[in-house]
């Protein structure tokens, strides 16, 4: 109780300066449930209605990190009171509540400010109150001046793992003397709301040593990842953080991993990016992409690509393979107009079309169906020609996860498409394979 208090005393010294969209709810239609319950309220004319007193959630999944502040806003109208709250699925449930709020004829909007007391990755939002209710959202307070950074980052051992330091940045300088809170291995700066997490896998790493210890950086590179969900989800613990914990533990210091992947993406949306007109909640993923050089590029994309439409029959993939090569000409182009010296082309992973096959065939209305075969290969051909033509070098996953046994067990048994745990343990060892090989070639294109 008394954290909790502690962090609620923050919030009203504190006005942090930007904010991050989580959620918003217009009330087209209705998820919010009587808590314990599967009884919805009703929603009509983008309102939704609450007729009892009892509590009425809608649950959110995500990564809510320690130490974060949000601010649940809601305009609201009817007569007596009403209250917001908040339920955080960490290690307890904790439960946050506001004060109770006057509800007048008229709508009028209402605001909930809290800060989490764990992590979590679920959050229950919650209105109590009869009334009427509009314009729901969630937003994250953050200040991007600022930086919080742990170190390490992450780290993969069988043994003890390296104690972790937090350090605050503002504008890329760090800060002496800051005050930072730390819960294990969380942080964060109460001022900026910003926060960190280090990650710690325990497991064998005898692979990964045997990979890694064959290659050697010469000189320090800022490596860049662009990429799907398969690059964006579990970030912080993914394939891209793997390989950079990996290279950095037989170069100290030297290899510096930026991971700018967006889900969703396929290579038309990676350019609409790079242009600065992609949708959506992720479309600002871009803004200070180009505030640094970088050495080397993972392009890591064609899970979306190659996505095809039931209303065709599933004959064509949604970015066909003329498509693939006119914008991934345009993106080669725009790394090396950027300096980059080291382009890597990833082919797509084998997904396993069983599952994804078998969730198609359920699914009556017109829908995407993904991880076809002759789609994934046609896709990876494309990344092949191009990589020959402009001599960049070309890694192949398919193939390995195609034959990898238990395959299946590398991909969420939800949808056969995006990685598990073990997804990015064999993504990450290809890829320090494939480097180490390709420091013996003299870095040529390995078929």
């Amino acid at each position: 109780m008394k954290r909790l208090l502690f962090f609620l005393f923050l919030l009203s010294a504190v006005d942090l300066a930007a904010d991050e969209n989580i959620f918003k709810d217009d009330f087209k239609s209705s998820s919010w449930r009587i808590v314990n319950s599967s009884q919805r309220a009703p929603a009509a004319n983008n309102i939704l209605t609450l007729d009892t007193d009892k509590p009425y959630m809608r649950s959110l999944a995500g990564t809510f990190p320690y130490g974060a502040k949000y601010r649940f806003s809601i305009d609201a109208r009817g007569a007596g009171t009403f209250k917001l709250g908040v339920f955080v699925y960490g290690g307890k449930i904790s439960k946050l509540w506001s004060g109770e709020f006057p509800l007048d004829a008229k709508f009028t909007p209402h605001e909930f400010t809290f800060v989490l007391p764990e992590s979590s990755g679920s959050l229950g939002l919650i209105i109590q109150g009869q009334g009427e209710y509009r314009n729901a959202g969630l937003i994250r307070r953050i200040d991007p001046d600022y930086r919080l950074s742990a170190v390490p980052p992450y780290q993969m051992t069988s043994g003890k793992p390296e104690p972790v330091t937090f350090t605050l940045y503002y504008r890329e300088k760090a800060v002496d003397h800051a005050h930072i809170l730390e819960n294990g291995t969380d942080a964060v700066h109460p001022d900026s709301g910003q926060t960190a997490h280090a990650y710690i896998d325990k497991g064998d790493t005898a692979a990964f040593d045997a990979a890694a210890k064959g290659i050697k950086l010469t000189k320090p590179v800022r490596i860049l990842y662009l990429g799907d969900s398969l690059t964006h989800f579990d970030i912080g613990h993914n394939h891209a953080d793997k390989t950079g914990y990996f290279l950095n533990k037989y170069n100290p210091g030297k290899a510096e991993v930026w991971n700018y992947a967006c889900g969703g993406d396929d290579i038309e949306r990676v350019v609409q990016r790079l242009d600065g007109k992609a949708p959506g909640r992720w479309k600002d993923r871009y803004n200070d992409l180009w505030n640094r050089p970088y050495d080397w590029a993972f392009v890591f994309l064609g899970h979306n690509d190659t996505k095809a439409s039931s209303a065709r029959n599933y004959a064509e993939a949604v970015v066909p393979p003329e498509k693939q090569k006119v914008l991934y000409e345009i993106l080669i182009a725009r790394l090396k107009s950027k300096g980059v010296e080291r382009i890597i082309l990833i082919s797509p992973t084998s997904s396993n079309f069983e599952l994804c096959k078998a969730l198609s065939d359920k699914t009556e209305r017109v829908h995407n169906r993904f991880g076809d075969p002759k789609h994934l290969e046609a896709f990876a051909a494309v990344l092949k020609e191009l990589a020959q033509k402009h001599h960049l070098e070309y890694m192949d996953i398919y193939t390995p996860m195609k034959a990898f046994p238990g395959k299946a067990g590398l991909l969420n048994p939800r949808d056969g498409v995006h990685l598990t745990a073990a997804g990015h343990d064999l993504i990450a060892l290809e890829t320090l394979k494939y480097l180490s090989r390709s420091e013996k070639a003299g870095k040529e294109i390995i078929p």
